[in-house]
């Protein structure tokens, strides 16, 4: 009897996820649901608009769905040899997907893509597609907020008061909006060496 139960059991289990041994050829790209469970299959399109995101992913039995932030943790996919993360946040009333730059324990960079859409007359009502990138900083357990390159020292130095060997150096050689990735990595090194949080 206890046999039986394992194995209904089991069958119930590999039907609800896609990631499991049923599947004949599991992509190498996946999706983190909000309670935790990775899926597995291929990230095929990602839309970002200033009204909302989506991401479009085919499972490993072929069913394509269009995703939006709200309803996942996260996503990956490889590129160039390299997996690529991106992260579900709610900014500033609406949600969208951060590609992860430098994730820590205390403090992680992101960066979002922002393509607006732009009419022009003069080549006929030709659509233009302006790119551009967001940079997002986010403090563990808090919002995250956009950082720019025009006041980002006095951002920072505010943000990082608690931290005044690391607060004097931003805006020096080293220590630029160019150099946030690397203000990040110290920034956790610091937390790391402390045992303090916000």
């Amino acid at each position: 009897m206890r046999s039986l139960y394992t194995l209904l059991l089991s069958i119930i289990i590999f039907s609800l996820f896609p990631n499991t041994l049923q599947a004949n050829n599991p992509g190498k790209d996946f999706l983190i649901t909000l309670n935790g469970y990775k899926l597995t299959g291929n990230v095929k399109d990602i839309f970002f608009s200033d009204w909302q995101s989506r991401v479009s992913f085919e499972n490993d039995f072929g069913d394509l769905y269009s995703i939006h932030p709200a309803c996942i943790y996260g996503f990956a996919f490889e590129e160039r040899g390299q997996t690529v993360y991106y992260e579900s946040k709610f900014l500033e009333g609406s949600w969208a997907f951060l590609k992860v730059e430098k994730r820590g324990q205390a403090l992680s960079l992101y960066k979002r893509s922002e393509r607006k859409i732009q009419f022009t007359e003069s080549e006929g009502k030709a659509i233009k597609e302006k790119g551009g990138t967001e940079i997002w900083l986010q403090f563990d357990q808090k919002k995250p907020f956009q950082i720019y390159r025009v006041g980002f020292r006095t951002t920072l130095r505010k943000k990082f008061a608690h931290y005044p060997e690391l607060a004097n150096l931003i805006g020096k050689k080293g220590y630029r909006f160019k150099d946030l990735s690397k203000i990040v990595e110290i920034y956790n090194e610091i937390y790391d060496r402390n045992g303090e949080n916000l």
